[in-house]
């Protein structure tokens, strides 16, 4: 990871952007506080799904979630409807660092989420970023995390259209 961040301030540096400018995207373990921790003291933009769901039960969270979402979101490909809901500046842990924490939810299925933890019949998933709530709307987060490889469909169906 450290050698990934070099990496990238290394190329910011290169072509005179702040770090704040770029953009890391996270998956797996890095969902959880204490690997952000070297992203963030780098100075870098960061958006990654969460595992955090202690988070459910904070206060101002739980405030949060009795007011109406705000935004609806529908997955273009699965038809997937999300209520999104917008938390500013969430402690991670109790001594911080503090994001703005995007909170997905649906509907809950029988079994148990791949994705999310389910609480009361309804699905939640977190997704935390430094991505400012007056640039990017909680849709826009979700979008950049969740099309991440929009690509690879489009490239897929090309593949088996090809006669190649």
């Amino acid at each position: 990871m450290r050698r990934a961040i070099a990496v990238i301030t290394g190329y910011a540096a290169q072509f005179g952007f702040p770090p704040t400018s770029m953009l890391v995207r996270l998956d797996g373990l890095y969902g959880d506080a204490a690997p952000l921790l070297d992203v963030l003291s780098a100075g870098l933009g960061v958006i990654t799904r969460s595992r955090a769901y202690h988070l459910l039960d904070l206060p101002m969270v739980k405030q949060r979630l009795l007011r109406p979402p705000d935004h609806m979101s529908t997955h273009p490909e699965s038809h997937m409807q999300r209520s999104l809901y917008d938390c500013a500046s969430v402690p991670l842990t109790p001594t911080g660092p503090e994001m703005r924490l995007v909170i997905a939810t649906h509907a809950g299925a029988s079994a148990d989420p791949a994705i999310g933890v389910e609480r009361g019949g309804v699905v939640y998933e977190l997704f935390v970023s430094t991505l400012p709530s007056l640039a990017f709307t909680a849709s826009d987060v979700l979008d950049l995390y969740l099309h991440r490889g929009s690509f690879e469909t489009v490239l897929a169906e090309l593949c088996s259209n090809h006669d190649g």
